[in-house]
């Protein structure tokens, strides 16, 4: 299978993302506040690395169980040709910054599925059954953990620091919805049904409606990330330490 150039963009966009959420939620394997915690975040960060590595296999054919060139496309590439949001590369040192960017983007992982299950690429309608079975699970996670930390009294002030991780990834969270570099031309090829713009309006209409039920606040701003091809500032010390292996044995398997 040849991908066109949009096409390859926009799955790229979408496998890019995946794996810097999934890098970013093993930070948290053994550091969950309960061991049912380090159990769940250890299940999700696998699910979206296998969702990226998923793409990365339809992206470059490579189906062979050594994996080369899925590592050189995840592990291997100049930092502007990596197309991944900046909420996805971003740092949470706390765990209430951790359940709120999982939380947001599960609720956008649903929304961006759905729009490929009519996809022109067939292989990449293909794999939303059990991708879907999965993120359905995360979804349930994360609101489910919400409802259960804000229900819960105690010594902490939960709310207080949920607002307050809310407040640190307001500015970053739309960057979630900065679009493929060659999104027109995806959709004109029947890549993907709506505009990533068209998806985010139905984002915040679900998070606004989810915030208020949960009696959280969040004032989203515009994105500072200009395209997919600008990095956050924290996205060099993720891929260095992506890479630790590699440097370390160049004959490693991703």
């Amino acid at each position: 299978m040849t991908l066109s150039p949009a096409a390859y963009d926009y799955l790229l966009t979408l496998a890019d993302d995946e794996h810097m959420i999934g890098a970013r939620h093993t930070a948290w394997i053994g550091m969950g506040p309960f061991l049912e915690e380090d159990l769940a975040f250890c299940s999700i960060a696998q699910d979206e690395l296998g969702h990226a590595i998923a793409l990365y296999r339809l992206i470059t054919g490579d189906e062979s169980l050594t994996g080369v060139e899925v590592d050189t496309l995840a592990l291997a590439r100049p930092h502007d040709d990596y197309r991944s949001s900046w909420l996805c590369e971003w740092p949470t040192d706390d765990w209430a910054s951790a359940l709120i960017r999982h939380w947001l983007y599960d609720l956008a992982e649903q929304l961006r599925w759905q729009n490929l299950a009519s996809s022109s690429v067939a292989e990449a309608a293909a794999l939303l059954p059990g991708i879907e079975r999965e993120e359905a699970f995360h979804r349930q996670h994360a609101t489910s953990l919400l409802d259960r930390v804000l229900a819960v009294s105690g010594p902490t002030d939960a709310r207080a620091k949920l607002n307050a991780a809310l407040a640190e990834l307001a500015p970053v969270a739309d960057s979630l919805w900065v679009a493929p570099m060659l999104e027109a031309e995806a959709i004109a090829e029947g890549v993907a049904a709506l505009t990533f713009a068209e998806l985010g309006v139905r984002w915040h209409t679900t998070v606004t409606a989810e915030l208020a039920r949960l009696g959280l606040d969040a004032a989203f701003e515009r994105s500072g990330q200009s395209d997919r091809t600008s990095r956050s500032s924290h996205f060099a010390a993720l891929h260095t330490d992506l890479n630790a292996v590699r440097v370390e044995d160049p004959s490693a398997v991703w």
